[in-house]
């Protein structure tokens, strides 16, 4: 039941995903300096280039070029793409697929557990992984579903490319590219696709 109330609580206070621009989410720079200008003007015509209506769970971004992206309480994202579209694109997406899971809560921790049987250890922090296991976890998750909807926005060449480069999780992406079928099978099977 909270699930129903969370997502009816999200169609009504949210723009219709067929009308989703730019205009439509609510940008603020943390320091209004140049680079955060500049990556503000960037999402915006990434955001009026491509369809991610269907990818949008929140409409409230923060640019602060001093902190790494992170999904909570706001998404955040930085400056530091600004030579590489795609990537930056990338960081976004990424940032709501943490707020997809967060609404599909349930869901998650069922994906979760069929992924500790699937990987009994997983690295962490400068080994490729996340924080502690947990977020490991939830980052091979969100990996795929990032990796998916890179695909059909900019096809599956670009998306392997954006994602082998990534300076961080570097464990979590080349699982993601290496097993993208078996990690695809368990989001499909707890319907954690977008």
């Amino acid at each position: 039941m909270r699930l129903i109330s969370l997502v009816l609580f999200f169609c009504f206070l949210i723009p219709s995903a067929a009308m989703a621009s730019s205009s439509d989410f609510d940008i603020r720079l943390k320091n209004n300096s140049p680079r955060e200008q500049a990556a503000a003007d960037q999402l915006r015509r990434l955001l009026d280039t491509h369809d991610v209506s269907s990818f949008v769970v929140t409409y409230s971004v923060m640019i602060d070029e001093y902190d790494a992206p992170h999904s909570h309480p706001i998404l955040t994202i930085n400056a530091v793409y600004l030579d590489d579209d795609n990537s930056a694109l990338s960081i976004f997406l990424h940032e709501q697929m943490h707020w997809f899971g967060m609404i599909l809560e349930p869901n998650m921790q069922a994906a979760l557990k069929d992924l500790k049987t699937l990987y009994p250890t997983v690295p962490r922090g400068r080994n490729g992984g996340a924080q502690d296991d947990h977020s490991t976890y939830v980052h091979l998750l969100v990996g795929v579903q990032e990796f998916d909807i890179m695909a059909r926005l900019v096809g599956d060449k670009e998306a392997e490319r954006v994602l082998r480069t990534k300076p961080n999780y570097r464990w979590v992406y080349g699982e993601v590219l290496k097993n993208q079928a078996t990690l695809r099978a368990i989001t499909e099977k707890h319907n954690l696709n977008p």
